[in-house]
């Protein structure tokens, strides 16, 4: 029996758009290589990188990869004294995200799917194993499609919620919430396996679909364990003030808001924030009572110049809790790595980075009814307990290697 499999992994999302899935699955490609496998991976971005030792297949536009981020582009080219283009692309932004807020189903990349059902007789079926990834959910029907006859073992794995998902839908919910149980819980029939991130996650669902307990699996967010990254962590100057706060990520109307944090340390003259966000997000914070002295904004960076700004810039890191406990922040897990410390503010009581800082040192837990001081000694305490991170429970348990090697089907 051979020791590899051939592998196609179906997601919508992959290099060089960067999301916590297309960092996910970029380093447990990197691992399924490094095993022998035969990766394939079937994307609706254009594929504008290195493409060493895995195989492509694409399928879309690449001149129209993100319809609001070219015209969004296109509209701060516009001269001020352009007021007719100006309007003209803020127009077309705003009947865009109606299309796909009101009518597209099942998400934003419903024309992603017609281009896989019209080209499924062109996608080589000679694969043992096929991984789908969400969001969107629209890789699991892509997936669905090329697999409807074949039946081959299939993985799904689950970033995002999808009918559970009751704040920020993917789509319209008064039109398709019964559409979107019935092609969800038709999947996890059919499916092998199923990831979830976390256990909350995997329970609900299971309850909520009656998913035979055999196909479950928690697969928590990953990332890679970096020795010098590390060192330099070891090696910051924690004693300097003011204390150094930095966010990286955004923020989403009714999933994640940074509202109910800053009204809480708006009066603390000890932290200096920097916002490493995307145009909205920074207009969202803006929004809230702050002081604009001590806080910094920045447009979004690589993966790699984020895990030096990390390292070297700051004292700590903040995380922002989600409103759902379906759903974890995988920057959580992108911070561990580095052994910074971590403050994360809750939004609910079940958040499930929680039961996360009870595993390391240098991630605390807070919420809007605790007082601000108890934040400065926390992160006093983290601040002395620096060395004492457990960089062996992260390798084996939220790297790629750690999930690949509970997976029996690969």
């Amino acid at each position: 029996m051979k020791k590899y499999k051939k592998i196609l992994i179906v997601t919508h999302q992959y290099l060089p758009h960067v999301s916590p899935r297309t960092t996910r699955w970029k380093l447990l490609v990197e691992e399924l290589i490094s095993k022998g496998h035969e990766v394939t991976i079937l994307t609706g971005m254009y594929p504008d990188f290195d493409k060493d030792n895995v195989k492509m297949l694409y399928f879309g536009n690449k001149n129209n990869i993100n319809v609001v981020s070219n015209l969004r582009e296109k509209s701060q080219k516009v001269r001020s004294e352009e007021s007719i283009k100006k309007f003209f692309y803020g127009s077309l932004k705003k009947i865009y995200r109606f299309f796909i807020n009101y009518l597209a189903w099942p998400d934003y990349s419903m024309f992603w799917v017609y281009q896989i059902y019209r080209n499924r007789n062109n996608i080589s079926k000679d694969y043992d194993v096929i991984i789908s990834v969400s969001l969107p959910f629209s890789s699991h029907i892509a997936a669905y499609l090329i697999n409807k006859k074949i039946k081959k073992q299939w993985i799904m794995d689950i970033g995002d919620p999808f009918t559970l998902k009751i704040d920020a839908p993917e789509n319209n919910r008064f039109l398709y919430s019964g559409l979107n149980k019935r092609y969800e819980k038709r999947f996890y029939s059919q499916a092998d396996k199923i990831l979830f991130t976390h256990q909350d996650a995997l329970s609900n669902h299971k309850k909520f679909f009656n998913i035979p307990s055999s196909k479950l699996i928690v697969a928590s967010p990953i990332s890679n364990f970096d020795n010098d990254l590390f060192k330099k962590t070891l090696s910051y100057n924690y004693s300097t003030r003011p204390i150094k706060v930095s966010y990286f990520g955004i923020f989403t109307k009714g999933v994640r808001s940074p509202n109910s944090f800053l009204d809480l340390v708006k009066k603390n003259t000890e932290f200096e924030f920097s916002w490493y966000v995307n145009e909205d997000s920074e207009k969202i914070i803006k929004s809230c009572d702050i002081s604009a002295d001590k806080h910094s904004f920045y447009s979004h960076v690589s993966r790699e110049d984020a895990q030096q700004l990390m390292v070297n810039s700051a004292h700590c890191l903040l995380s922002i809790g989600n409103k759902n406990s379906n759903q974890i922040p995988s920057k959580v897990i992108e911070y561990l790595a580095t052994g910074k410390p971590i403050i994360h503010f809750t939004e609910i009581d079940d958040d499930p980075v929680i039961n996360l800082s009870s595993e390391f040192h240098n991630l605390v837990t807070f919420n809007k009814n605790d007082d601000e001081k108890k934040l400065s000694s926390l992160i006093e305490e983290m601040f002395n307990k620096i060395e004492k991170f457990d960089k062996d429970r992260f390798i084996n348990n939220y790297t790629a290697e750690s999930i690949i090697d509970h997976l029996d089907i690969l």
